[in-house]
């Protein structure tokens, strides 16, 4: 958040949607977002490690993430030291030693990787990501892993977990003349949206 980047547009949503809540049912549900969703999203479950199962509200879904996007979140490439890596792991709750082996393991219905297998040993990969740095390991819909001369190599694209609602995506179907309500139904199912106040 940055007051310092509010314009009139920000202030022209924010007006025009005042009192609004999403809804599922009587529930207020989870409004998961992030950056750039790499063309599709993902369930929390896989992406988040989110241990209450996968709320019927959030789904896989196709993101037209703008092409304005920058490049380096399209597609990404980032190095840790194997060392970097190996501690990573041990914070996520996985002791692997020295690494000789890497590999992404299962996969979400989007191809995020749910785990990675160090040595043989699986590892979340959502968690492993927090703990090494998510600004650089921009997400785990990896394209590629790879160890050599003691440095970790992930490549991928997106930027963020991918659950709900992509900030590229909206734009992209901003863009297109969607209006908010249907961006807020293509990420989010079965939802509604009503006025509480006004």
């Amino acid at each position: 958040y940055d007051a310092a980047k509010i314009n009139s547009r920000i202030e022209r949503a924010v007006t025009e949607t005042r009192g609004q809540i999403m809804h599922y049912g009587k529930e207020l549900p989870y409004s998961w977002f992030h950056a750039h969703a790499g063309g599709v999203t993902e369930l929390p479950k896989e992406a988040l490690d989110y241990k209450e199962g996968n709320p019927g509200y959030v789904q896989v879904v196709e993101s037209p993430d703008s092409d304005k996007a920058p490049t380096n979140v399209k597609n990404w490439t980032a190095s840790f030291s194997a060392a970097d890596v190996q501690a990573a792991a041990k914070q996520s709750g996985s002791d692997v030693g020295e690494i000789t082996s890497i590999a992404i393991g299962e996969k979400g219905e989007s191809g995020r990787a749910i785990n990675l297998l160090i040595n043989g040993e699986s590892v979340s990969a959502p968690t492993l990501r927090v703990n090494l740095d998510s600004t650089a390991m921009k997400s785990t819909l990896l394209t590629g892993v790879k160890l050599a001369n003691g440095q970790v190599t992930f490549s991928g694209r997106g930027y963020g977990h991918g659950v709900g609602m992509s900030q590229w995506g909206a734009y992209g179907m901003a863009e297109e003349g969607k209006t908010y309500q249907q961006i807020v139904h293509h990420y989010f199912k079965d939802v509604g949206i009503d006025t509480l106040w006004e």
